[in-house]
């Protein structure tokens, strides 16, 4: 069952979404200036995942100021911070706001990088995604 999950997640149909086009370097120095002194981190192979939850769910999630979405990160490229390893997997915080080819979480500005994707998913699913795959969520 979880690996049905998993599998919907990562290979099954999303709508296709298009990050940044600047080379990995040109996103780093740009980003630094625009973004001095607050933390981010440049990503690509990424998914924005709405989360499918209870209106009850839905309604803590939001009363923090936050969208029942978070992003799925299958490559870390660099982090402002240093605390995420290049070529780390994760899943940050639920989304605080999302622009173009921006995600803020709670602590942390994502830049998206090339191509990504967009789908719903529930809450199982992101579960066994964790689990099984032992990707942190930060």
């Amino acid at each position: 069952m979880q690996a049905d999950l998993i599998e919907d997640v990562l290979y099954g149909p999303a709508q296709m979404l298009g990050g940044s086009q600047l080379e990995d370097g040109e996103l780093i120095e740009l980003a630094r200036e625009e973004f001095e002194g607050q933390p981010f981190c440049i990503v690509r192979n990424w998914m924005v995942l709405d989360l499918l939850l209870t209106e009850a769910q839905e309604r803590e999630v939001r009363k923090q100021g936050h969208q029942p979405t978070v992003l799925f990160i299958n490559h870390a490229v660099f982090d402002s911070e240093s605390r995420i390893p290049a070529g780390d997997c994760f899943i940050p915080g639920y989304q605080k706001d999302f622009h173009g080819c921006f995600f803020e979480s709670k602590d942390k500005l994502y830049i998206l990088a090339g191509r990504g994707a967009r789908k719903h998913v529930s809450v199982p699913a992101i579960s066994a995604l964790h689990e099984n795959l032992s990707w942190p969520v930060r």
